[in-house]
């Protein structure tokens, strides 16, 4: 089935559903355009006034649409992520901003909620990221103060673990080493990166567990109705949240590839925030925390659009990669004395921005890189 099928099939669906649940017809759907994701969303537009003007359809991964097929490894596995809710309506029942729930049909994997519109955090003037950037900062303290059974949230029963941690490594391995530069990681690396990553796990493990968003930056805070000073600020993509350090989600939101945010700022962010955490630590291990996570975090991202352009021919964020290298040698700068095997790992951030760089230095083109056949 093509995409085009899918979308078709999913409108025709939708449509049904909202007939059926909601007594309302849709005027037209439109497919949204998704993240790096498997989960679908389509924006529906009704021409009655018994309701929304608009709602936002978000399906869950069905396999409908296959995706490209590759020769590079899978990483290990972790927990998948839960459904939407019931964590939507804890944290709404919270006083935290989420997007309302119109409709929930867990057998049908669909989720029918509030149009929070397309001003998010990566769409604003400067002036209102950095204030909205912030209050999105207080937000956090009060995510962290809440508490819930895992029986009841499973969110509860998911953690930042070494298993975590570890696909973190595995993945900036065996995707960014190899499809960048065109050659598998050294031994030095593999045991200079692990070494890093175990130390990375170890902080995390020693550290008060907390509830994350764990997907917390800009693109995910969006101003409903519109950029204007008493627009609300709403939380979105919300379902993979679970128990983290306390700066894992300031490391998202301050460390965003999608965002440049200088370091007087992100120094200010965090001087602001760190008081008002339920379990207020200490500076010198709240900075050490906040940029071990962030390390692994940048890691991450950067493997992910990678693997995203070289496995999955999706190269939309491919101009990511340059800032995120740069700020994994900001952390490797500071830290070179604190945390072991940064030395291999700056060696080879300084190698894939070469390879980057030589690749197409105005259009960074994927097609010129080394080709990593034999890796």
């Amino acid at each position: 089935m093509t995409d085009d099928a899918v979308v078709a099939k999913d409108h025709e669906r939708l449509a049904r559903l909202v007939e059926v649940h909601l007594g309302r017809r849709v005027a037209r759907a439109e497919a949204m355009r998704a993240g790096l994701g498997t989960r679908r969303f389509h924006r529906l537009h009704f021409a009655d006034d018994a309701g929304p003007r608009s709602l936002v359809a978000r399906i869950e991964d069905d396999g409908a649409i296959r995706p490209p097929q590759s020769a590079w490894p899978a990483p290990p596995p972790w927990h998948g992520e839960p459904a939407l809710e019931p964590l939507r309506g804890f944290l709404e029942q919270a006083g935290l901003p989420v997007p309302a729930s119109a409709l929930h049909l867990p057998d049908e994997g669909i989720d029918l909620l509030e149009d929070v519109g397309t001003t998010h955090l990566l769409r604003v003037s400067e002036t209102t990221l950095r204030a909205r950037t912030l209050e999105a900062c207080a937000l956090l303290p009060r995510l962290q103060s809440l508490r819930a059974e895992a029986e009841t949230i499973p969110a509860f029963g998911r953690l930042y673990d070494r298993p975590l941690v570890s696909t973190k490594a595995w993945k900036w391995l065996h995707w960014t080493v190899p499809m960048i530069l065109g050659r598998p990681a050294t031994e030095e690396e593999k045991s200079e990166t692990r070494a890093l990553f175990d130390a990375i796990a170890d902080l995390a493990s020693e550290a008060p567990r907390r509830l994350a968003h764990r997907d917390f930056k800009a693109e995910n805070l969006h101003l409903v109705p519109d950029e204007s000073a008493d627009a609300r600020l709403v939380m979105i993509d919300v379902q993979g949240a679970f128990l983290a350090p306390p700066e894992y989600d300031l490391a998202c939101l301050l460390y965003d590839l999608q965002v440049e945010h200088d370091e007087a700022f992100v120094d200010e962010a965090l001087a602001r925030t760190r008081p008002d955490l339920p379990d207020a630590p200490d500076e010198d291990t709240f900075r050490a925390r906040f940029d071990a996570v962030a390390l692994a975090r940048l890691c991450k991202d950067v493997s992910h659009v990678a693997h995203a352009a070289l496995a999955r021919d999706d190269h939309r964020r491919w101009h990511e990669i340059p800032r995120g290298l740069a700020l994994i040698d900001r952390i490797a700068g500071r830290r070179a004395h604190t945390f072991p095997g940064l030395r291999a790992l700056t060696s080879v951030t300084a190698a894939l921005t070469a390879a980057l760089e030589s690749a197409d230095s105005g259009s960074r083109d994927v097609a010129a890189l080394p080709d990593p056949a034999g890796a």
